[in-house]
């Protein structure tokens, strides 16, 4: 201070003092981009998952579809015969069993579990993130409530119905009527058959708009990947 060196000190000081503050901005920096490529690598994963689980989920849907499509054919060839009082075929055994084998639906959850754990901000993709959520939340729980809620309607069948018509019922094969005759003309039977044939329509276009929705996210999550 006594050679007049003041400026020069201060100048280093403020020198030292910017230094120290770039190099916390830097490593803050740093500290963020490893943040950021965590959740980049998480998101990867999940999405990876979820194109599993979707595949899975395809899979099932297909097989129910079989299932609902073979049972929707029975009902209209039984409606028909009993409109028409057509006579008794072995063929139609097969069929008076199609129409109420209602298969469960059973969507892997594994990588959805993990957004919503996370939270769905997890995938950054807006257009991505509205789409996962509306197929678990809206299609999947509506499709899987609905599906539920026939097989107890057929559990209640087969025990109620079925069990006083059927002489035999049998899952892998057919059942057969006690009374062929009455049973065509017997209006409660009449009414399930087309109520049936209903249902089979109904359950078949959420199964095709659920499917639809999972392709469509699968692309996406390629489409994600890629970028």
């Amino acid at each position: 201070m006594e050679k007049n060196k003041t400026g020069k000190y201060l100048k280093y000081a403020i020198g030292e003092i910017a230094l120290v503050v770039i190099g916390i901005l830097i490593a803050l920096q740093i500290n963020n981009w490893n943040e950021d490529r965590k959740k980049d690598f998480l998101e990867i994963s999940v999405l990876k998952e979820l194109k599993r689980n979707l595949t899975d989920d395809i899979k099932d849907i297909d097989v129910n579809t079989d299932f609902h499509k073979r049972a929707l054919i029975s009902s209209k060839v039984i409606s028909n015969v009993m409109k028409n009082q057509l006579p008794y075929n072995d063929s139609l055994d097969s069929h008076f069993t199609s129409i109420f084998i209602v298969p469960l639906f059973l969507e892997t959850r594994t990588a959805y579990g993990q957004i919503k754990n996370i939270g769905t901000s997890l995938v950054k993709t807006d257009s991505l993130r509205e789409q996962i959520v509306d197929l678990y939340e809206r299609k999947y729980y509506y499709l899987k409530n609905w599906v539920e809620s026939e097989r107890r309607q057929s559990s209640d069948d087969i025990h109620g119905l079925y069990r006083n018509e059927f002489s035999s019922i049998d899952f892998s094969g057919g059942s057969h009527p006690v009374n062929y005759e009455k049973l065509i003309k017997n209006q409660v039977y009449i009414n399930y058959v087309n109520h049936q044939k209903t249902l089979s329509e109904h359950t078949l276009s959420w199964y095709d708009v659920s499917k639809e929705t999972a392709e469509r996210i699968i692309k996406m999550i390629d489409l994600e990947l890629h970028n």
